[in-house]
């Protein structure tokens, strides 16, 4: 599997399986921490992972974030008022930041990393950092050791892929003092999506379908209603169709793969769908499979971004109100 494909879906390497993806709220206690205007008295604070224990002696001034993976990390800081010193690039942006955070990186105060194609260590303990995040790297297995040399570092909870963008939040919000901020950021994305709900009725018992296309004749989609783009979907009301679940998945992830001779199977109410290049969406409207899907009839076919697909398949914090805003058009069509 390319790397390329790895990393815009987020789900290929993901042997483990991913846990729920639910709509899981802030009920925890208030923190004992202070937060915005004195954070240094939820100091030292120790957080667990699956590399360890990491003390925070003081409130981090200079933080890193490293993560070919996802954004949580990144989203999570700058939903609590935190600008990191520097952070991994988006790779297939040209400015090299992600859509949804255009509005909010500034690149004069916060560095972009190219770590694609491996992190660079010396660049980043150049930065002389006080804290790494890097819950959504899923090559921290290789590089924990030496991150951690060189400041603190937070890796997952038990493994790559499987916390939910609450759980990524809360995380980040106790390693930067900044806790009782979290159920706000929480509760604001989880009100969007309450939003796209009740503003779209007619996403209410539909099936949908989700996919890219990025290698000739072969479709990836959602199989798994485990996916966590297939828990998102089902907090607006849609429910994955069911002639994907039973097909040939990927390395025991929730991604099936689909041959061209297949493609019938995609049909939904809706079909949702991202490609690489134009040639491989041109090949796959050629498919007389296509042509006659009652989603295709219907005009209730659905082209969007890969960098939409990326982020419902690896939801952040700030990140899902805007995925769920390109797909604007497609919930309204159901409610046609």
């Amino acid at each position: 599997m390319p790397r390329k494909f790895r990393t815009t879906l987020l789900t290929v390497t993901l042997a483990a399986g991913l846990a729920a993806c639910g709509s899981v709220k802030d009920d925890s206690a208030p923190s004992s921490g202070a937060a915005g205007a004195d954070a240094s008295s939820a100091f030292p604070v120790t957080i667990k992972h699956k590399f360890g224990s990491t003390k925070i002696a003081e409130e981090p001034e200079r933080i890193v974030v490293i993560g070919d993976g996802g954004t949580d990390d990144v989203d999570a800081l700058y939903a609590l008022g935190v600008t990191p010193i520097a952070v991994s690039k988006d790779a297939f942006a040209a400015d090299g930041v992600h859509p949804w955070l255009k509005d909010r990186v500034d690149t004069k105060k916060t560095k972009l990393l190219n770590t694609m194609n491996g992190v660079d260590f010396e660049e980043v303990a150049a930065l002389r950092p006080d804290l790494i995040l890097a819950t959504s790297d899923f090559t921290l297995e290789k590089n924990y050791k030496k991150l951690s040399a060189v400041a603190p570092t937070i890796g997952y909870e038990t493994a790559w892929g499987k916390q939910t963008w609450q759980e990524h939040v809360r995380v980040v919000a106790k390693a930067v003092g900044r806790q009782d901020e979290a159920g706000k950021a929480i509760a604001e994305t989880e009100d969007s999506i309450a939003e796209v709900k009740a503003k779209h009725p007619g996403l209410q018992g539909r099936t949908y379908s989700l996919s890219i296309g990025n290698t000739p004749a072969k479709i990836y989609t959602i199989a798994s209603e485990d996916d966590f783009a297939a828990k998102l979907m089902s907090e607006v009301g849609l429910s994955l169709t069911p002639s994907v679940k039973n097909i040939k998945t990927v390395s025991g992830s929730p991604t099936g793969e689909l041959s061209f001779e297949q493609l019938d199977k995609l049909d939904a109410d809706l079909v949702v769908i991202a490609f690489t290049t134009p040639e491989l969406k041109k090949a796959f409207e050629s498919s007389a499979l296509v042509k006659n899907m009652s989603a295709v009839e219907k005009d209730r076919y659905v082209v969007t971004d890969v960098a939409t697909i990326s982020q419902l398949r690896s939801p952040s914090v700030l990140g899902i109100p805007w995925a769920l805003d390109n797909l604007e058009p497609g919930f309204a069509k159901l409610d046609e």
